[in-house]
């Protein structure tokens, strides 16, 4: 008998930079997500919360008690509202694992064996379009998530570049015409949470 797909609730139990990390990729996940069309926290409202826990955060590693408390409120309600979507992912009873993961929370395994997962194969860089790249790679089977970083000075140093919930349409925006960026990606989730980084690819910016 097949057991149904259970989303997991141990995001309560993060720390707080895990909370956040947590967080971010799970507003990246289900912003335009079609699979999930009636959240009962919009991105609107989660985005808000987060924001309010990332200030709280701050304030709270530079002042005292009233202010840890505030973090703590914050927490709670960041958590709660989490906590919501889980339960509506829950409720839709989806067939398939990937399906779950590509709201960004994780899933209970029933098996004690979790993979981890494969590196992406980064393709190419399009830089059709002026001021930005599209990047083309294979997507990474069970990947909840793509994170890209760039170079501009041949990958001695790397610069977070966003996460995306799919490998279809990763577009980086804003770059500087004339530019050799470096490209490079690594999917999120597996028994891991990261895969590792793809082979980099250098293109110029128009």
């Amino acid at each position: 008998m097949k057991k149904n797909i259970r989303v997991a609730l141990t995001f309560a139990t993060y720390t707080k930079d895990q909370l956040n990390s947590f967080a971010i990729l799970v507003l990246a996940c289900l912003k335009n997500n079609a699979l999930f069309p009636n959240l009962p926290v919009t991105i609107a409202a989660l985005t808000a919360l987060l924001t309010a826990y990332q200030t709280a955060m701050v304030a709270a590693a530079q002042g005292g008690p009233k202010d840890t408390a505030a973090l703590q409120e914050s927490r709670d309600e960041l958590v709660a509202a989490l906590r919501q979507i889980a339960a509506y992912i829950q409720s839709l009873a989806l067939a398939n694992v990937s399906d779950v993961l590509t709201s960004g929370f994780d899933v209970v395994v029933w098996s004690n064996v979790q993979s981890p997962l494969d590196p992406p194969v980064l393709v190419g860089l399009d830089n059709s379009l002026s001021t930005q790249l599209q990047l083309r790679l294979q997507a990474v089977a069970n990947a909840k998530a793509y994170q890209v970083q760039i170079s501009t000075n041949s990958g001695n140093t790397w610069q977070e570049s966003g996460i995306f919930s799919n490998s279809r349409n990763i577009i980086l925006p804003n770059l500087t015409p004339g530019t050799v960026y470096a490209a490079r990606v690594r999917a999120i989730g597996g028994s891991e949470n990261f895969s590792g980084w793809s082979g980099s690819i250098s293109i110029m910016a128009t």
